[in-house]
């Protein structure tokens, strides 16, 4: 165990606890006067969450929006769909659940494939919502460190490429992190939360709240996640297990305690140990603040499936609700819903489970009409990367760009924004990178993010915090916007700002 290691493990997160202290400066946590984007917020009513989804594996996106009809260029989308995807594809073009007018227009100069689409014959709730102008699609969108406009940048070096761009482990982190040379940064969800902690006016809850433990997205230098369950009653809430040195004895504890010793310096010891405890004491305190707050969620008429995904999401939902009873103006939720690592039994696995993405995410937009709050929340998916767009013989392998999801009341929905690509693997096809199918993003993980972050209320100043690699895709101007898929309306993005320290990773 290193020093870096040890601390994150005192952090307590796996506990529940909501912060590090600010003892714990002398460590290396960032200064809580960075908090320049907290102050801009309004006073008033002014909530505001955000909800990743994490679909850990990996999952097949190009069996979720699907071409139908005819090309921009004359040809059938469907049949390019279907030839190259074969026993893996949908086979019945009648079956697909038609998007009403789509608007795909071409990202970053590259010209829009196709032009018109379907969703799985399963996924009644996406194709309800996209068809309301609920929910948007992010097509071929992946994790980059700059723009690689083509197969010849790629393959000759001109630009940097992320770390392992086939790894689970390396994928499933630089989504959560959007610094793909970086294996050790911090997310984006914590980066928000150290800038704008202040905005919630109870400092002993978390801004970031996990339905699935410790995670690198709400990972931050001053503050961690708070761990719940999906039970979400005044029981059964916070505190959920001690880390596993806890109740350790004999030659185990002797060692680590050994190796703590020589790593950390005597001066420290004290510090730690007057952390571990205050910690612990927060979490506690906590716990019993969403205790008595969780008291107040009220009755509510939408139902939610009996899903896992369904579940995590009805708990979110609960908590949103006595949102002013824990002080919160702004809330970052975690949810994972595993299981799309397919490499065999594909059809039917996403027949299975597609749908149950569908119906979760229909219902937890429901309830946020129902209290009252779909304008304040924007939920978003993730996933490791897409797979090949060719068939193994029973599934899908690991591939790069895909399609993910943003769903609320302020996106503007209805569209798919990056550029969906050609579904070919020939030559000709600058973006495929592989005889399998394998393709560059056209639309990077860091504009997706830098547009939720404005609307959330980050200073554009501010954004070389959250996102280092930003200014390789994106410079900040009035109404100018990464990507177009938020509404800002209602939204006041101010200018007065000056400029805060950049942290590379």
């Amino acid at each position: 165990m290193n020093r870096r290691d040890f601390i994150r493990q005192a952090s307590c997160s796996a506990m529940g606890s909501t912060t590090l202290l600010s003892t714990l400066t002398s460590l290396g946590a960032v200064n809580g006067a960075l908090s320049g984007s907290a102050s801009k917020l309004n006073s008033a009513e002014d909530y505001k969450a955000l909800v990743c989804i994490l679909f850990s594996g990996g999952l097949d996106s190009f069996n979720v929006l699907i071409p139908s009809g005819t090309t921009v260029g004359g040809d059938n989308g469907f049949n390019d769909y279907k030839n190259v995807r074969s026993d893996i594809a949908i086979q019945n073009s009648a079956s697909l659940l038609s998007l009403n007018n789509p608007q795909c227009s071409g990202f970053r100069g590259q010209p829009c494939n196709y032009g018109s689409f379907g969703v799985h014959p399963t996924m009644t709730g996406v194709r309800d919502l996209f068809n309301t102008g609920k929910l948007a699609f992010m097509s071929n969108i992946g994790t980059l460190v700059e723009p690689i406009m083509n197969k010849t940048e790629f393959e000759s070096d001109l630009k940097k490429v992320p770390l392992g761009i086939y790894s689970h482990s390396d994928q499933i982190m630089q989504w959560q992190t959007s610094v793909p040379q970086s294996r050790d940064a911090l997310g984006v969800g914590g980066r928000l939360a150290d800038l704008l902690h202040a905005s919630n006016t109870n400092a002993g809850v978390s801004m970031n709240i996990s339905l699935d433990g410790r995670n690198s997205f709400q990972r931050g230098k001053d503050f961690a996640e708070y761990s719940i369950s999906e039970n979400v009653d005044p029981n059964n809430v916070g505190i959920t297990s001690l880390p596993s040195w806890w109740n350790n004895t004999g030659i185990l504890t002797d060692t680590r305690n050994n190796a703590i010793d020589s790593l950390v310096s005597k001066t420290y010891a004290n510090l730690l140990q007057k952390t571990y405890s205050s910690t612990t004491k927060s979490s506690i305190a906590s716990f019993q603040v969403f205790k008595d707050a969780l008291k107040r969620v009220p009755s509510m008429s939408t139902v939610f499936p009996t899903s896992s995904l369904a579940k995590d999401l009805q708990a979110v939902a609960k908590v949103m609700s006595v949102r002013q009873a824990l002080g919160a103006k702004r809330q970052i939720f975690f949810v994972n819903y595993g299981g799309w690592d397919m490499h065999d039994n594909l059809v039917n696995g996403l027949n299975q489970r597609l749908p149950i993405i569908s119906d979760a995410i229909k219902a937890f937009y429901d309830s946020t009409v129902e209290l009252g709050i779909a304008e304040n929340v924007t939920t978003f998916t993730i996933s490791d990367f897409a797979r090949t767009i060719t068939s193994n013989g029973l599934g899908s392998d690991h591939a790069w760009g895909g399609n993910s999801m943003v769903i609320g009341g302020a996106v503007n929905g209805g569209k798919i924004y990056g550029t969906f690509p050609k579904m070919d693997v020939s030559n000709s096809n600058t973006q495929n990178i592989s005889f399998r199918g394998n393709f560059i993003p056209s639309i990077s993980t860091d504009e997706m993010y830098a547009e939720m972050a404005l609307w959330y209320g980050v200073s554009p100043y501010d954004l070389c915090y959250v996102l280092p690699n930003l200014s390789n895709f994106y410079s900040y101007s009035p109404n100018n916007y990464p990507v177009g898929f938020m509404n800002f309306n209602a939204t006041t993005i101010s200018n007065e700002d000056k400029p805060q320290t950049c942290l590379t990773y």
